[in-house]
């Protein structure tokens, strides 16, 4: 493409003064790298896991004067995704949070909802899928911490109750 309003013929590449170029010198956001737990503008999200999703769905449409749910596919779909892949009861995800976050600062809020949702077997799989976890790999007390971490996730999950 030519740019004519210069009256040259220089190529206009798009890059100067495009929105995401002056976007990026206006707010410098944040570099994201999940096994840094870098989340950029989402680091001060919730993480959350399937079934909690579900609740939500669930309860705000039942609150007083709420609209009724969309009537779009994204919506729709959303809807039949969590529906179908949820893997616990509130309660027992409630319990694996409380376990989870019985050590504060031991685990991001990233890191204990892809566990609840997961529930790696061993710290090596827990790793594999997650793998800001790799600081707790080392052999050391750590990692005997997560593994009974990862053991009571597993046996809540599987018994419904705390082990």
């Amino acid at each position: 493409m030519v740019n004519e309003s210069q009256g040259t013929s220089r190529p206009n590449t798009g890059f100067v003064g495009s929105s995401s170029t002056t976007r990026s010198r206006r707010h410098a956001i944040p570099e994201e790298d999940a096994t840094k737990l870098q989340f950029g503008e989402f680091a001060e999200g919730e993480a959350l896991t399937l079934t909690e999703v579900a609740t939500l769905l669930v309860a705000a449409r039942a609150a007083p004067n709420v609209p009724p749910a969309p009537d779009n596919k994204v919506y729709k779909s959303t809807a039949e995704y969590v529906n179908e892949f949820q893997n616990a009861s509130m309660e027992v995800s409630e319990s694996m949070r409380t376990a989870l976050l019985a050590r504060p600062g031991f685990l991001n809020k990233f890191e204990i909802a892809q566990i609840m949702y997961l529930r790696p077997e061993r710290v090596e799989v827990a790793v594999a899928l997650i793998p800001s976890l790799e600081r707790y790999s080392q052999g050391d007390e750590t990692e005997s911490q997560l593994q009974q971490l990862l053991d009571d996730v597993r046996g809540m999950a599987r018994y419904g109750i705390r082990p």
